[in-house]
């Protein structure tokens, strides 16, 4: 009985993808709306949700890229807290039309969605001038990829490679379960990720320059305690490119959203 149950959800699962893709079919139609495409433009995004997307242009963080509105050279959570990367680069701030892309993608299973937001980072990570020569995708553990299916990092990270012409290696491994970060203090989340990242293929590893790719930059917690691994095993430096990185509320203030550049 087991093993039929599993059969049928799989089968509703296959059905219910192939609606999805048939109503908002890839590349034809806008990622955020649905809305079709009636030209060729450098994102599948329509004019409206291209023009309400919330791009990161200006003057940023130089830890963790957030926008900021005075000539500081970091933002106030920055200023209290020590980072064992280079700097965080993002292309969006986390919030409004970016916020529904990252969730379409890791809670509604729209996979096409990794596309868009790599094509996004690859161009970020290009005007940013920084250097890279080896992609590693913030890994999921074994239960969590069971539930969810795929590690939306995993995909972006591929996307990302394609467009560089940079190899992907899934250099670390998620050796323990965590607590949801999501209710979590910066303290805690540093608490809860502490020893549970381990490093495989550290030959590949060793003495180089490593692009570390996850979807979301919140507290940093991940970004540190995975490069304290990568460190560990003697890479040159990790610099970490996410789809999108939150604002800290009533700490900085976020510049208005200009238009993606074709």
């Amino acid at each position: 009985m087991k093993g039929r149950g599993e059969a049928v959800r799989a089968v509703l699962k296959r059905a219910a993808k192939g609606l999805a893709d048939a109503l908002y079919p890839e590349a034809v139609t806008c990622d955020v709306c649905g809305a079709e495409l009636v030209a060729d433009t450098r994102y599948t995004l329509c004019a409206a949700c291209t023009a309400a997307m919330p791009f990161i242009r200006g003057h940023r963080c130089l830890n963790c890229g957030v926008p900021i509105s005075d000539e500081a050279d970091y933002c106030l959570r920055c200023q209290r807290t020590s980072a064992l990367f280079r700097r965080n680069i993002s292309p969006l701030c986390y919030s409004g039309e970016a916020m529904e892309l990252v969730h379409a993608l890791k809670f509604g299973g729209k996979r096409y969605i990794a596309k868009l937001l790599g094509a996004m980072m690859a161009d970020e990570f290009i005007r940013s001038g920084e250097e890279g020569e080896v992609i590693v995708p913030v890994p999921m553990s074994e239960a969590e990829l069971k539930r969810r299916g795929f590690n939306q990092s995993g995909l972006i990270a591929e996307d990302i490679g394609k467009r560089l012409g940079m190899p992907v290696l899934p250099a670390l491994v998620k050796v323990r379960e965590t607590k949801p970060q999501k209710e979590l203090t910066g303290k805690e989340r540093a608490e809860n990720l502490k020893g549970c990242f381990a490093v495989a293929y550290g030959e590949y590893v060793r003495g180089r320059k490593i692009v570390l790719v996850d979807d979301v930059f919140t507290t940093g917690s991940t970004a540190n305690e995975c490069t304290r691994m990568l460190l560990r095993a003697k890479a040159a430096s990790v610099t970490v490119l996410t789809a999108a990185v939150t604002v800290p509320k009533n700490r900085v203030e976020v510049l208005p959203a200009q238009k993606s550049e074709e």
